[in-house]
């Protein structure tokens, strides 16, 4: 399957209710110093090759808009304060208008598998939807069992081109085969 960037949309309604197991909880970002959290956790996750490139990319991307940030940057702890997973209600040009961007969606290896993703999103849908009607995210076809995620929360995919359009249709027949 070819490896291009997919990209899907939600008009933020019908958000689903999806609690978290016990020992867990959501909270923002709080400080600029968990830079270092969401670099080991991205990288963790497999998005960069070493943390150092994970901070250059949170410099980058989020360190010039923090008041925005710790608004909009989900961490995913254990009860004891470790930390799990991210996710970003982020906001970005989209076909010419700003809207929002569910972004970097990540859960560190070891706590996969235990039911967070599905909170992990509807808590970053639900802050999305505080700020915008409607949103984006980019994905890639490899990402299979996100892509099931993203359609059962009712995201829907984007398709400009011929390329997109086959690229789709390889990764339903992938989902139904699973």
């Amino acid at each position: 399957m070819e490896n291009i960037p997919l990209y899907m949309v939600h008009d933020l309604d019908d958000i689903p209710n999806c609690p978290l197991p016990d020992g867990f909880k959501l909270c923002l970002l709080a400080r600029e110093e968990e830079c270092e959290q969401w670099a080991e956790i991205t990288t963790a996750a497999g998005e960069f090759p070493d943390k150092t490139q994970a901070l250059k990319r949170f410099a980058e991307e989020f360190a010039p808009y923090l008041s925005e940030a710790k608004k909009r940057i989900l961490f995913l702890k254990t009860a004891d304060g470790r930390y799990a997973g991210t996710a970003s209600a982020w906001l970005s040009k989209w076909e010419k208008q700003m809207i929002g961007r569910l972004h970097w969606v990540e859960i560190k290896p070891e706590f996969q598998g235990q039911k967070l993703g599905r909170p992990l999103i509807a808590k970053a849908i639900e802050l999305l939807s505080n700020y915008h009607q409607k949103a984006y995210l980019k994905t890639q076809p490899r990402s299979l069992a996100a892509i099931h995620l993203y359609l059962d929360f009712g995201f829907t995919p984007v398709m400009h081109t011929a390329e997109e359009e086959n690229v789709w249709n390889d990764v339903f027949s992938e989902l139904n085969k699973g």
